[in-house]
């Protein structure tokens, strides 16, 4: 099937089809995904098989679009190119004729079909021909009962197609016209079968009402959502609904580069389950595929949906139920909290693992407002293999939020203020030096990629770097002035000589010079007994541990001395 797209614009008509005829059924027959074309064994057949010098080829795109082009040569009485499939089984019984989705360059080329039918022993092909528009996506409509039968060119008008009997797909350009040439097929479904028309996918089509809401379907690639097995159900605008946006916002939205804005609206049009007009109304609102709710209320005489009037409703399908609007809604603006903004932006996925893991998430989302230096996810993955997972531990949760605190800054700090400023305190406490070194924005020496992401309640610069309590910049550390004590000295000596150490991996050396540093710190009369006596019991406790785990047990002792010292 056509990623995301199986028999979509049937599916975008069926959304919205009220009172729709019954022969509005379709079935999808080819879709034009690279596996599906693959067993179906697409093929270029030139006149050259007759001495004709005309060039055929065919590319099938990511998205699902197949492409036939070339040249046509009059040359040695050629002046054909076709494209066609391998032998294959194909009942189309019961369907009324087919529906191709295609945009030419306004030549006339041949939809052709192969069935059981012979000619002196051979294949014969029932062909009908189909008019393009230059540049433009038109959805071509071909009854059964149109295709002629012929035979390498002679007509054999005698002979019945039998549409349960398919035995070969093709295309032909064969207009006699030399020069290049290029055709693109979206799909090609069968219509009619009034026996199957029951899913939401099929209900649509046909109906004159909803041309922009099956455009829209289409280039959002969402007929998968709506052709499963749901149930769904959904509020369809009709074509007058979206002549109601601003002039120029269909055609924006039906845009390739828009195509995540246009899904977005779709699905706020599309509700988890089957809710019929009844239960709509005794809830007052659903939550939407897209994640917003939806209110549903009977209001001045009207039901409503949101700001929309329900003009038709409780159109049942197999996989769900239609209501019909006469008003396109759109979702409300998304959140803009720097969780929010995070989130969307797609690379800040283990920062927020990590902010739930400490219990921070509702920090990134109150009122503010707050300065995040964010790692991406490439900044984690350069720690140390299995500090992160070790991190996430529930028994490492005060060091995962001393870290996580190192990255916040109180108030809002664009890069223009920090690099001024030179220094602020992070929200752990831990110092934090900005500076322009070989041209790039640096924080204790880590790059800033990116500044001044605004949020509503604060603003988000993303690094390169995950900074690690007692990391600075080389050039600005600063040294130990008359007024810092002995203590003080040598818990900074150590966190600078064992944090570089601890992120090239040698987590055991980290540990030793930790535990050398609270190992003098124990022994030293200027220190509160209690304090003395309780890092004595640390590392009696923490010598039995893992080199990890000790290093960050040590590390937790050491920046608890020096946070009371420095009170």
């Amino acid at each position: 099937m056509k990623a995301n797209i199986p028999v979509l614009t049937i599916a975008a008509a069926a959304c919205t089809l009220l009172s729709l005829p019954s022969a509005a059924s379709q079935t999808s027959v080819v879709e034009f995904d690279r596996e599906e074309a693959r067993k179906l064994g697409w093929r270029i057949v030139d006149d050259g098989v007759m001495g004709g010098l005309s060039k055929g080829k065919m590319e099938i795109s990511e998205s699902g679009i197949l492409r036939f082009s070339g040249n046509l040569s009059l040359e040695n009485n050629g002046g054909f190119s076709s494209l066609r499939t391998d032998d294959l089984e194909l009942d189309l019984s019961g369907a009324e004729g087919l529906i191709a989705r295609v945009k030419g360059d306004g030549r006339n080329y041949q939809l052709r079909l192969s069935t059981d039918e012979r000619y002196r022993g051979m294949q014969i092909s029932f062909k009908k021909d189909f008019s393009t528009k230059k540049g433009k996506w038109t959805e071509v409509k071909v009854p059964f009962e149109q295709f002629e039968g012929s035979f390498r060119g002679m007509s054999l008008k005698d002979r019945k197609f039998d549409p349960a009997k398919i035995e070969r797909l093709g295309l032909l350009l064969g207009d006699k016209k030399a020069g290049p040439f290029q055709l693109e097929v979206d799909w090609i479904v069968a219509y009619g079968n009034s026996d199957s028309a029951k899913s939401v996918v099929d209900l649509a089509l046909a109906d004159e009402r909803f041309k922009t809401l099956t455009a829209a379907l289409t280039e959002a690639k969402l007929v998968e959502t709506l052709n499963g097995s749901g149930p769904f159900t959904v509020f369809a605008p009709t074509d007058e609904a979206f002549s109601k946006l601003p002039k120029g916002t269909v055609e924006e939205l039906l845009k390739p580069e828009n195509r995540a804005k246009l899904q977005s609206i779709l699905k706020y049009h599309v509700i988890p389950g089957s809710v019929d007009l009844a239960a709509g109304l005794k809830a007052g609102e659903a939550s939407s595929v897209q994640g917003e709710a939806l209110s549903i209320e009977f209001a001045e005489g009207r039901v409503r949906v949101n700001e929309a009037t329900l003009l038709d409703a409780n159109i049942t399908a197999s996989n769900g139920v239609i209501h019909v609007i006469d008003s396109v809604l759109l979702p409300p603006a998304p959140k803009n909290d720097l969780a929010s903004v995070a989130e969307r932006a797609g690379s800040f996925g283990t920062l927020l693992a990590g902010v739930e893991a400490a219990g921070l998430s509702d920090v990134l989302t109150e009122e503010g407002p707050l300065t995040i230096l964010a790692p991406t996810d490439e900044a984690f993955a350069k720690l140390p293999k299995g500090t992160l997972k070790t991190l996430l531990k529930k028994e490492n949760r005060d060091q995962l939020v001393a870290i996580l605190s190192m990255h916040a800054i109180k108030g809002t700090v664009t890069g223009g203020d920090a690099l001024n400023a030179k220094r602020a305190n992070s929200v752990s406490g831990e110092k934090l030096q900005f500076s322009i070194e070989a041209g790039s924005f640096k924080v204790n020496g880590a790059t800033i990629l990116k500044t001044d992401i605004t949020c509503d309640n604060g603003v988000i610069h993303v690094i390169d770097e995950v900074l690690l309590p007692g990391s600075t910049s080389k050039e600005k550390q600063k040294p130990a002035t008359a007024k810092t004590i002995a203590p003080d000295r040598r818990i900074e000596g150590a966190i600078e000589k064992g944090v570089p150490v601890f992120n090239q991996g040698d987590h055991e050396k980290c540990a030793d010079i930790y535990r050398d540093c609270l190992t003098s710190l124990a022994s030293d009369r200027s220190l509160d007994d209690s304090v003395r006596q309780s890092l004595s019991d640390l590392i009696k406790r923490a010598d039995h541990a893992k080199p990890t785990e000790r290093a960050w047990l040590f590390r937790a002792g050491l920046d608890r001395v020096l946070a009371s010292l420095t009170q």
